[in-house]
């Protein structure tokens, strides 16, 4: 069964149209053109993308993925997604923190990986990433400082006051 699918949108100035078609449903094509209003004759973005069709589902995650990085990167507003969106770009979105990854995302941070990629290995947002250092303790722009009890330490889960400390070194 072959088909075709076409979007067009307009987005102020300029029109962007995403066309996918297959003849044989191994495969799908996909298109991208893009133009200004005011002019249209010159092309703002073009190009074509064969795959199997199979391999559709992937390549939209990849793309969402990309396209997100870029927003990221380039500064560009867009809408909050949805709870089921992030879940599909940051499969680690939501999920609790163990300690083996604590652990691993503080070596990551303190070798100086960067936060996209750390973010990118552990399926979370940069932001949510930021988030988990600093309650770990640390600066998430100072990876050379560690706080002073120590990263991963236990007094991070629990005040002095709940272990029995009295804050002079005897316990009360």
């Amino acid at each position: 069964m072959a088909f075709r699918h076409l979007n067009e949108l307009p987005l102020g100035e300029k029109v962007f149209r995403v066309e996918l078609a297959s003849d044989d449903d191994l495969t799908v094509a996909l298109t991208l053109t893009g133009w200004n209003e005011s002019d249209p004759a010159t092309a703002v973005a073009s190009g074509e993308l064969r795959l199997p069709l199979a391999d559709v589902a992937a390549l939209r995650i990849a793309l969402n993925r990309a396209l997100r990085a870029l927003a990221l990167v380039a500064d560009v507003a867009e809408p909050i997604p949805d709870r089921d969106v992030l879940r599909e770009l940051f499969p680690g979105h939501g999920a609790p923190w163990v300690p083996q990854h604590e652990e691993e995302l503080l070596r990551r941070f303190h070798d100086e990986e960067s936060t996209a990629r750390i973010a990118a290995r552990f399926g979370r947002t940069p932001d949510s990433l930021r988030a988990k250092i600093r309650e770990l303790g640390h600066d998430p722009r100072r990876p050379e400082f560690c706080p002073p009890d120590g990263c991963l330490s236990w007094s991070r889960y629990a005040s002095a006051a709940l272990v029995g400390s009295t804050g002079d070194g005897t316990q009360g």
